[in-house]
């Protein structure tokens, strides 16, 4: 105190405005003077307030307190649980929450259980000028949400209603006609949305360049007819585990799409995705096809052809063999990220030249490859040098020293290797590992446990619309 007391109050604010907010807020709490210069002038650059790091009475005081602040520069909330949904309904009646709300552009509540549609009208009235809403997990919203959000929120451009299970096609609609500014919407798991709802959001919403539904029986090959017709500007799409898609030919007209996600789609066949490829190919950098069962290993081996600019290809689960992926490598040479897991047929002797053509590679899964020995990961240390995450779970061939003298060759920082080695070996890896790359990240977790990508990211894994920093706060004291 005695060294900051006699600079000018212009220093004091410049100095905290030069710390990090939690540090700011902890400042807040010395004295008066501090918590009236930090009100005044510390908090007015702060654009997003993110609290769903804390929990049950720390989100609810947090949000509270926030909503109470002059904070001018606020744009973006974010939130998650039950706790955090009176304070901002409390705020909806106040004056000072209510002109805090209207200036908001972005508003993401996740797993507001307690959420209703009786909410989403109060609090949407108070929010008029969104343009970033994302509900997922508030499973008690149904299609009045969805038509309030159509008649209240007529500039938003990016939703997200992921497992929503009430929603039907009729409230997708009105959200449609409503939010003809829409540029990216998350349907997952809304299993009772169809495909007359995929069909008016394309029609309705010439900007929509990024449309993801997963998990929904009522997705057919008519959704794909509109989606070729209308959805000319389309730049993501993703139609996981949507099991009556098929005709994926007609997508062919989407000449703008840059990533495609049909994994789960068995019934898509080889000359179907050709077909759909040679059309979109050329645009294309990231192919989803997990589990694509009626996809077979010739019509791999185009992929590379059709899509020079290919970057992501996931084929897990196919019944591929060696000679496909020597194809593949022929003419496919831009991956960074590549998952070949369970396709069991495959050995090092295929894996090499597909290798030696991608010198980029980032991230390579081969989890359950029984055959693949040692020689593969000599290949790996030769031929990818920028190699950061790698999955050998269940390739028992593999051996510790071997392991680890791949981490020290190349910048490896996530090793997934459960179900290869038992303990011992598994004590010898983590030591050899250690020694040679203290950073690098083993996890032993399987893979059915790893957290999802957030719904309401882009193909490219940034937020769209949302402000990043700087954000507020992380602290207890909210006095």
């Amino acid at each position: 105190m005695d060294v900051l007391t006699p600079l000018p109050w212009p220093c004091h604010a410049r100095i905290m405005k030069l710390l990090p907010l939690r540090s700011r807020l902890i400042l807040s709490t010395v004295s008066k003077h501090f918590n009236d210069l930090v009100q005044r002038d510390a908090l007015q650059d702060v654009c997003s307030l993110d609290v769903n790091d804390l929990y049950g009475q720390q989100a609810s005081g947090c949000l509270a307190w926030a909503l109470r602040r002059n904070l001018k520069g606020l744009r973006s909330i974010a939130a998650s649980g039950h706790s955090c949904l009176d304070p901002l309904l409390t705020a909806c009646q106040l004056p000072a929450g209510q002109a805090l709300l209207a200036q908001l552009k972005s508003l993401h509540l996740d797993s507001v259980n307690q959420l209703q549609d009786k909410h989403i009208s109060v609090l949407l009235a108070a929010c008029p000028n969104l343009e970033v809403l994302a509900l997922p997990r508030c499973g008690k919203l149904t299609d009045a949400s969805a038509i309030a959000i159509g008649s209240l929120l007529p500039g938003l451009r990016v939703m997200c209603c992921r497992d929503w299970a009430a929603l039907t096609d009729g409230g997708v609609v009105a959200l449609a006609l409503g939010c003809r500014h829409l540029e990216d919407i998350t349907l997952d798991g809304c299993f009772r949305v169809g495909s007359e709802a995929l069909a008016a959001l394309v029609r309705s919403c010439p900007r929509l360049r990024r449309l993801s539904i997963a998990k929904s029986y009522g997705v057919t090959d008519t959704a794909l007819a509109a989606l070729g017709e209308y959805g000319s500007g389309l730049e993501d799409l993703c139609l996981r585990q949507c099991p009556r898609v098929a005709v994926v030919s007609r997508l062919g007209s989407c000449t703008a799409l840059r990533a495609v996600d049909l994994s789960g789609c068995a019934n898509v066949t080889g000359p179907n995705l050709l077909a759909m490829l040679s059309g979109c190919g050329r645009t294309l950098t990231s192919l989803q096809l997990n589990g694509c069962v009626g996809v077979d290993g010739e019509a791999l081996g185009a992929v590379g052809r059709l899509c020079p600019g290919l970057q992501t290809l996931n084929v897990r689960g196919l019944a591929l063999n060696d000679g496909h992926l020597r194809d593949l490598a022929s003419s496919c040479t831009t991956l960074h990220t590549l998952c070949l897991a369970w396709c069991t047929r495959l050995t090092e002797e295929g894996l090499r030249p597909l290798l030696a053509r991608n010198p980029e590679l980032e991230d390579l899964d081969i989890e359950a490859l029984y055959l693949v020995t040692d020689t593969l990961l000599t290949a790996l240390a030769q031929y990818t040098p920028h190699l950061d995450r790698l999955g050998i779970r269940m390739c028992h061939r593999l051996t510790p020293a071997a392991i680890a003298e791949l981490v020290g060759a190349v910048p490896v920082r996530s090793l997934l290797v459960s179900g290869i080695l038992d303990e011992a070996d598994t004590s010898d890896l983590v030591r050899r590992v250690k020694m040679v790359r203290s950073d690098c990240n083993l996890n032993w977790q399987p893979p059915w446990t790893t957290k999802q990508y957030d719904v309401t990211a882009s193909s490219s894994g940034t937020r769209r619309g949302v402000e990043q920093q700087p954000t507020l706060p992380i602290t207890n004291s909210w006095a």
